[in-house]
């Protein structure tokens, strides 16, 4: 497995306010992405960068459900866009529009990176897409591609750190750096954890943003009557999206998906409240609280979240 490799981004708040707009840009990297909260658009629109061709996501709550909500477009000029945006969609809280520094970025370009989102969004399943159509396919030279899916990959790297996980897809346990001594770091895989209940039973593991449910993994159809309306309505959104699949008395997971927290995942699928620090156990029965609490340097205690 390839390692990943370090990058830095540098981050720019140009009016000073934490809460304000933030411009991004990667080392080794022709592109320049915004984070402009929806009362900051006027502050973007007047930036150079407005006037130029790129794409666009506008994210915020989901209306019908406990997820998010977003809308994938490209334009030119990107200001413009957002701008007609601002008029007709009610739901976006925060936009994060990608253009290029040196002007290498177009229309075509757009079109090809505006289709791929949306594929990809689609695949991943982590929220609702407002898109009705796929995208615009375009036809590029093979040079124009490679560029596009060059500046594609960049972007997505970007992605995660700016809080915009619209795209990730988990795959299995990711092998990380030990320090397991000052001088031979080593890679090893997060310990796998198991859950089983009436008509449930699944696998996951801790990752970055939560805890993620590995592909095969079955939830109890029926909730018990005490479930929170919240857990209900989450379940029916991503089944809705095509994360489950019927099977009997249970919900097939239908591909490796990132909750929120190791409750919300127990949660899903015991069809009930459920604590994950005490529902997902390692094989010799040891559960993920004290899994957790043995990871601590002696003497440190901890209040146990799920």
């Amino acid at each position: 497995m390839t390692a990943s490799r370090p990058f830095a981004l540098r981050l720019f708040v140009p009016s000073g306010l934490p809460e304000g707009m933030r411009i991004v840009e990667k080392s080794n990297w022709s592109g320049i992405g915004f984070v402009v909260p929806r009362s900051q658009l006027p502050e973007f629109s007047a930036r150079p960068e407005a006037q130029r061709p790129g794409v666009y996501v506008l994210l915020g709550p989901d209306p019908e459900g406990s997820g998010e909500l977003a809308y994938i477009g490209e334009a030119d000029p990107l200001g413009r866009r957002l701008v007609q945006h601002a008029a007709t969609r009610d739901f976006w809280t925060t936009a994060f529009a990608f253009t290029d520094k040196d002007g290498h970025l177009n229309k075509a370009h757009g079109q090809h990176l505006e289709a791929r989102l949306i594929e990809l969004a689609r695949q991943a399943r982590r929220g609702r897409l407002d898109n009705l159509q796929q995208g615009r396919t375009t036809s590029l030279s093979e040079i124009d591609r490679a560029e596009a899916e060059g500046y594609l990959s960049e972007l997505l790297l970007c992605c995660p750190v700016l809080g915009l996980r619209l795209f990730e897809r988990p795959g299995g346990p990711a092998l990380s750096l030990s320090q397991t001594s000052s001088l031979q770091p080593a890679l090893v895989e997060p310990p796998l954890f198991h859950l089983r209940g009436p008509d449930a039973d699944g696998q996951g593991y801790e990752s970055p943003g939560g805890f993620t449910v590995l592909e095969g993994s079955r939830a109890r159809l029926a909730f018990v009557e005490s479930t929170p309306a919240s857990v209900i309505a989450f379940r029916g959104q991503l089944t809705k999206q095509g994360l489950f699949r019927s099977e009997g008395q249970s919900l097939i997971l239908t591909q490796n998906y990132e909750f929120n927290s190791p409750s919300q995942a127990a949660a899903l699928l015991l069809a009930r409240s459920a604590n994950g620090l005490l529902e997902w156990k390692a094989v010799a029965g040891l559960t993920l609280g004290e899994h957790r609490r043995r990871q601590l340097p002696r003497g440190v205690e901890t209040e146990a979240d799920g």
